[in-house]
């Protein structure tokens, strides 16, 4: 990532949302926590990532991985810790009249806080060994000062509010002379990362910490998360009949959603430099041969993209991420397990498609990639899985639109084709089936050790 560019890779073109969503909570104050909702390896962590660094340039921002700290046993310890870090100077927290009153007024959460931070940390924000803030018998006191930081902190706010407010103006002092420092601009930008990764107490303890103790006037909360995921954590902690998207909905004033429709950009980016059959796919999605009389347009879910130049291996991937329903990490994953698959095999012309179709099928449906080593079952669990678990997806051939089940039983046929059967074929089949029957004809036996050579590649995480 550029310092100048940060969104030099931005293949899906998430730049003029993430502009959009800053004009939004500038314009919006009372938009405290937005949460930017998108399944899990769907790009979220790349999208806050960008955003934060092109956010940085004017706003200060803090980047919080809630994952990375999961095992801690308070996650406001950890966010704490965090905002202390990247707000730092160059000098120690302890050195500046800012820093000494954020100690001062949290004592309390300090003297709670230190067990659970390393120590060369805490010496590092204070100035101050975790002895002296402790006391001499520290390892003693540890255990039972851990308990229940924000507990003690909700106690003393029922009794009175005081304690609770010096927090939040340290805070806020705290964000508000990094954005002097720094010569940035107010409201400061929180980001939170990985949360539907964390263990489902933690989690909610977040959340409810933000809710708490950070709901200022200067300060704005991105949360990036699978809603749906982390329903299913609020669930696991509450009980099954919980309604943990009311729930949820009390930590969020607003919930963006990625769109996660055009992978192309990404999809191409997965160079495959082996030669492989091309099937002669076209990339307008428009079918037929020769004239307007015979030119076929696109079906639904037919694969359409505007670059005539766009690269069928892409194509392909496309094609499979949407009919077997697969997200942007799991898609990357995948191609790099085909690569690994046409470099441990000889110098052939590669049948790129049906190496996918293995492949993501493995993943999805162990059922249906076990049929298809069975003759008498292949083409009837292509069919079934087709009818039932894939999204219908079509590509565009000079003789008409193919489905991606229809390609995936000719490929089945002839990996069960008796010799007489494949010469058959080879007499017999036009089109993209002619270019698959040549490109095995004389490398049946690398063709059929595909499966072998798949289950390896499986292994690759």
């Amino acid at each position: 990532m550029s310092e100048t560019n940060v969104w030099g890779d931005d293949f899906m073109e998430r730049a003029p949302s993430a502009r959009f969503l800053t004009s939004y909570l500038l314009a919006n104050p009372h938009i405290k926590v937005l949460n930017v909702n998108s399944p899990w390896g769907a790009g979220k962590s790349f999208f806050l990532n960008r955003w934060r660094a092109e956010l940085g340039k004017e706003h200060v921002c803090i980047f919080f991985n809630a994952w990375e700290s999961d095992y801690s046993a308070e996650p406001l310890v950890a966010l704490i810790t965090c905002i202390e870090q990247q707000t730092m100077d160059g000098l120690s927290l302890g050195s500046t009249s800012a820093g000494k009153n954020v100690i001062k007024t949290t004592t309390t959460l300090m003297r709670k806080a230190a067990p659970l931070i390393a120590k060369g940390l805490v010496k590092k924000f204070s100035g101050v060994e975790i002895d002296e803030i402790l006391g001499k018998d520290s390892d003693e006191q540890a255990g039972e000062i851990a308990k229940g930081v924000v507990e003690d902190l909700i106690k003393e706010q029922s009794k009175t509010e005081t304690h609770v407010e010096e927090f939040k103006c340290a805070i806020l002092e705290k964000l508000s002379n990094a954005a002097t420092n720094f010569n940035l601009k107010k409201p400061a930008f929180i980001f939170i990362d990985e949360l539907d990764r964390c263990r489902p107490t933690y989690a909610i303890e977040l959340l409810e910490r933000v809710k708490h103790f950070f709901e200022l006037e200067d300060c704005r909360f991105i949360v990036a998360s699978d809603s749906t995921q982390l329903a299913h954590s609020v669930r696991a902690v509450y009980g099954e009949k919980f309604s943990s998207e009311r729930y949820l909905g009390r930590f969020f004033d607003a919930e963006f959603r990625l769109d996660n429709t055009n992978i192309f950009g990404i999809a191409k980016q997965q160079n495959f430099d082996y030669p492989y059959v091309r099937l002669q796919i076209r990339s307008s999605g428009v079918a037929g041969v020769n004239g307007k009389s015979s030119r076929v347009e696109p079906k639904n879910n037919t694969i359409v993209v505007k670059d005539s130049e766009f690269p069928q291996y892409a194509l392909i991937l496309v094609g499979m991420a949407r009919y077997f329903k697969v997200e942007l990490r799991e898609m990357i994953r995948y191609a790099q397990q085909i690569k690994s698959m046409a470099s441990a095999l000889p110098e052939h012309e590669f049948h790129y498609f049906w190496a996918a179709y293995l492949i993501f099928s493995k993943s999805a449906d162990e059922s249906l990639y076990q049929a298809l080593a069975i003759p008498e079952k292949a083409s009837s669990a292509i069919d079934n899985f087709d009818g039932g678990g894939a999204v219908p997806v079509n590509f565009a051939f000079p003789r008409g639109h193919e489905t991606i089940a229809d390609i995936a039983k000719f490929y089945a046929r002839i990996l069960h084709a008796t010799q007489d059967e494949f010469n058959g074929m080879v007499n017999n089949s036009e089109g993209w089936r002619q270019s698959v029957i040549y490109g095995v004809n004389d490398n049946k036996d690398i063709f059929l050790s595909y499966r072998k050579i798949v289950e390896l590649a499986h292994q690759i995480s």
